[in-house]
């Protein structure tokens, strides 16, 4: 099942980097994906869920980005580790389907910068996410 996940996310990551990056349809570049890949259903709902969840709290996403990191504008931020980010705050503050441990979800986004991103993207990713983890905690715990 983790590595089911860790592909899916992988997917997610190269659909949203696509989509960002170019004038391509999210509905079509992820029909293309879905015919390419061959994923057990609850993969492809899984994809579905992260790649739509994503592409549609996206400016929300960004803005927690960028509270997060001042010094890099979302438009100026390199591609991968956008998208990584993106993927790895969905799922830490938005998806409700499933839990998942916060450490998890952050272990899997820096991996994700490692193999995709560039030398500094996998610290990068880990500060932000970081700082995001320590906001929410401190502002939930005001509450």
């Amino acid at each position: 099942m983790a590595n089911l996940r860790h592909r899916v996310r992988t997917i997610t990551l190269q659909i949203l980097f696509e989509v960002d990056a170019t004038d391509h349809p999210l509905d079509i570049v992820l029909e293309r994906c879905l015919d390419e890949e061959e994923l057990p259903s609850d993969g492809k709902l899984f994809l579905r869920r992260l790649v739509f969840g994503v592409w549609e709290h996206r400016s929300y996403i960004d803005r927690i980005i960028e509270e997060s990191a001042p010094n890099w504008p979302v438009t100026q931020m390199p591609g991968v580790d956008k998208a990584i980010l993106r993927i790895a705050l969905f799922e830490l503050l938005l998806d409700d389907n499933e839990k998942k441990p916060v450490k998890a979800i952050i272990n899997e986004a820096v991996e994700l910068a490692k193999h995709f991103g560039s030398d500094n993207s996998s610290r990068f990713v880990n500060g932000v996410l970081g700082t995001v983890v320590n906001r929410y905690a401190s502002e939930q715990a005001e509450e």
